[in-house]
């Protein structure tokens, strides 16, 4: 499925992009796993933070436990925000490192938004928040 790149920003270490992959069929996606969405699909995709809110030292394989998503109408995240999902940190040994964001069932239609994650170790200290992107379900 080809993706283009919407949005690319960079925090202390923690990357992430918005990709939207075209509707129709057609790309490298086999037939078997299913029909094409029926519109724009985003995946938020990053490269896992080296350090946590502190800038203690993070190692994504061995520290990790697990990401939290935020969702807001504003880009002013906040450590009083409640995570709209989490997302595991590691899967068969390897950091984790994309999530489709039509998989949050709560996220409204047709209403910008802004996203934002940051990581979870296993010792429950956290990384900074991501820099926000603007996001659009429609």
């Amino acid at each position: 499925m080809k993706r283009l790149t919407a949005m690319r920003m960079l925090l202390g270490g923690f990357t992430a992009v918005i990709l939207l992959a075209g509707c129709g069929g057609g790309g490298d996606t086999p037939q078997s796993q299913g029909p094409a969405p029926s519109g724009p699909v985003s995946v938020l995709a990053w490269t896992p933070p080296t350090t946590y809110n502190d800038n203690a030292v993070l190692d994504p394989q061995r520290d990790l436990d697990y990401y939290e998503i935020y969702v807001r109408q504003d880009p002013n995240f906040t450590d009083s925000d409640l995570a709209a999902i989490q997302v595991a940190a590691v899967a068969a040994g390897t950091p984790v490192t994309e999530f489709t964001l039509e998989l949050i069932p709560s996220l409204p239609a047709a209403t910008p938004l802004y996203i934002s994650m940051r990581a979870v170790g296993i010792d429950q200290q956290k990384s900074a928040f991501m820099a926000p992107l603007p996001w659009d379900r429609s």
